[in-house]
């Protein structure tokens, strides 16, 4: 039979996987890597133990799986908006700048009058959270008087570090969704724009070749299994979830949520994201996207701002019996879509002496389905929203899931796939065959009146329209 490996690198952890062709899964692999944020600001990783950590997922599935001739075809996801610089010969040039970095955020007033037209072009409004001002800083933090032409530095996202030093070719290339995700990327020519370029201090000569999502990318050095897909997380959770009808909203929470809905055409947006699902030689598919940047991250935040112990352990008892938390202005990370805001201190509201860790842990849960629910409401306004899928770690907690369709008052269903990334570009490395199994869906559950729920949602709402004021 068959196989397909899909190589999945996220903030967190690095998995290899292997699906037979009916898309089942057959083994995997999955090592932890580390994301150093010592303040509001700053977000990093090594890049040095990132490739290890995909080297190493990588030989434990294929020393497993015995006949390499069996695995035909590879698919690559990765982090999108984390960026590095790095030399000629592969090594970086520093730190991994991770997607929740922001510390190149005071580089971007000065390109407010020029806002309207880096949304047109690009997609995306400006923000730190992407790759152009932290590729400006990386560039500016270098000193490039003792570089040739030909040992010229580079800087990219992630996954152009990653493909040359795991295909047989060595590339200096980039897919569509990641490139996109610079703001250096004109979503319409789907190639870098010289006019973003200049205008965010990144000359063109530094950044990888565009390449579509679907396309041969040469070879692993791994057993020589051809690469034929890569993309970023979000492409790959979507076309993972399975085929999404356009009144359906994918919700996709792990270290941030994002929310995620097919465009049959593409459409722009003054307060949400607009991406790139797919693209081959001759197509490009769309979707729309909200972002939340305190999801898993605000966990982490509160187990090391309050700390409390075994968090995740006890959050599912602590969904079911706590019935009054205060509430969370969650700005971990800043606030994503539609505000697009720095780094804020966050707050709690309501909050004493007697107040404990539970109440406090389900304060921020409660903030990240409010937060859901606000980027509904601006999805909503394009075309109404009748249902929600739910994929990601944190669709694991039962208590999220029913605190999010009470409020939204809409049906939600959950994956029972906690791979929807990897099985998503491998579903498009194989030729996205009919004969797959893409995701099931389980736990449809209908809403219910939650007063309790609302009125912390109006205070929560109030209170960030009075910060952002």
């Amino acid at each position: 039979m068959k196989l397909t490996l899909a190589l999945d690198q996220g903030s967190h952890a690095s998995r290899a996987i292997l699906f037979d062709e009916t898309g089942s899964i057959v083994d995997s692999a999955v090592e932890d890597v580390e994301l150093y944020t010592p303040d509001n600001v700053r977000a990093e990783h090594d890049a040095g133990q990132l490739l290890d950590s995909v080297n190493t997922v990588i030989r434990r599935v294929l020393d497993s799986a015995g006949d390499l001739d069996r695995i035909v075809n590879c698919g690559i996801a990765v982090q999108r908006s984390t960026a590095l610089a790095w030399d000629a010969a592969g090594a970086s040039c520093g730190a991994v700048l991770g997607w929740q970095d922001v510390r190149a955020a005071d580089s971007l007033p000065a390109l407010a009058e020029n806002a309207e037209e880096i949304r047109r072009v690009s997609g995306l409004p400006i923000s730190p959270y992407y790759g152009a001002s932290k590729l400006h800083w990386l560039l500016n933090e270098m000193s490039l008087s003792g570089f040739s032409d030909a040992d010229r530095p580079r800087l990219s996202p992630l996954s152009s570090f990653l493909l040359y030093h795991l295909l047989e070719n060595q590339p200096y290339v980039i897919d569509h969704s990641s490139a996109q995700r610079t703001q250096l990327f004109d979503i319409h020519t789907l190639d870098w724009s010289e006019t973003l370029a200049q205008w965010f201090g990144v000359p063109l000569h530094y950044l990888p070749a565009c390449m579509p999502i679907c396309v041969d990318y040469g070879r692993l050095k791994h057993g020589g299994i051809p690469v034929t897909a890569v993309c970023g997380d979000q492409s790959a959770a979507m076309v993972g979830a399975g085929e999404l009808h356009e009144d359906t909203v994918l919700v996709n929470i792990g270290s941030g949520a994002f929310l995620l809905r097919k465009l049959r055409r593409y459409r722009g947006s003054e307060n949400l994201l607009t991406g790139i699902a797919y693209s081959d030689a001759e197509t490009v598919k769309y979707l729309r996207e909200a972002t939340i940047n305190g999801a898993g991250s605000a966990l982490d935040w509160a187990v090391k701002t309050w700390g409390i112990p075994d968090l995740l352990e006890k959050l599912p008892y602590w969904l079911e019996t706590v019935y009054n938390p205060p509430v969370f202005i969650n700005t971990v990370g800043g606030l994503g879509t539609p505000w697009m805001r720095g780094a804020m201190e966050p707050t709690l509201i309501g909050a004493s002496q007697e107040t404990t860790d539970a109440e406090r842990a389900v304060a921020v849960i409660e903030s990240i389905v409010f937060l859901i629910r606000l980027n509904l409401d601006q999805i909503s306004r394009e075309l109404p929203v009748t249902r929600l899928r739910l994929s990601g770690g944190l669709s694991r907690l039962d208590g999220l899931c029913r605190k999010l369709c009470n409020l939204s008052g809409l049906p939600v269903e959950r994956s029972d796939d906690m791979e929807a990334t990897a099985r998503g570009v491998a579903w498009l490395a194989t030729g996205q065959p009919r004969r797959w199994n893409r995701a099931g869906w389980m736990d449809c559950l209908t809403s219910k009146t939650d007063p309790g729920l609302e009125q912390r949602y109006r205070i929560f709402q109030a209170e960030l329209e009075r910060l952002l004021a």
